[in-house]
């Protein structure tokens, strides 16, 4: 009954990258975005995978958690609208500081600047 309140929407354990080591091959084989808080991996492939990265040195566990909540959120909003493959998002110490709307802006600017959004009809 949970999963169909949220419908299509929902992130879902099929989009979850998983193990350490996919996030290991991604950091291998892909190629990176920086930005100035987020930094974007991104390796071609068939379906949509999806992780995230905040390091033990950005804040306390409380601070890490709430950035990963809100990169999960924003990828959520964003899963229809990008392209399939293999994606890793790098929280930098400087995310701290950024209130949730403009760790949304920027992390749509840098899907827009990797060219890893489909373009809505």
């Amino acid at each position: 009954m949970r999963g169909d309140a949220r419908g299509s929407e929902s992130f879902g354990r099929q989009y979850r990258l998983g193990s350490n080591r996919n996030y290991r091959y991604v950091y291998r084989r892909g190629k990176a975005w920086p930005s100035r808080n987020l930094v974007l991996i991104h390796l071609k492939g068939r379906d949509l995978k999806i992780g995230f990265s905040v390091s033990g040195k950005v804040g306390n566990a409380v601070t890490r958690n709430r950035i990963r909540r809100c990169l999960r959120e924003d990828v959520r909003r964003l899963r229809t609208r990008m392209k399939c493959g293999r994606y890793v998002f790098i929280a930098r110490t400087s995310i701290v500081n950024e209130p949730h709307a403009a760790i949304t802006r920027e992390m749509q600017k840098l899907l827009e600047r990797a060219k890893l959004l489909r373009d809505e009809p």
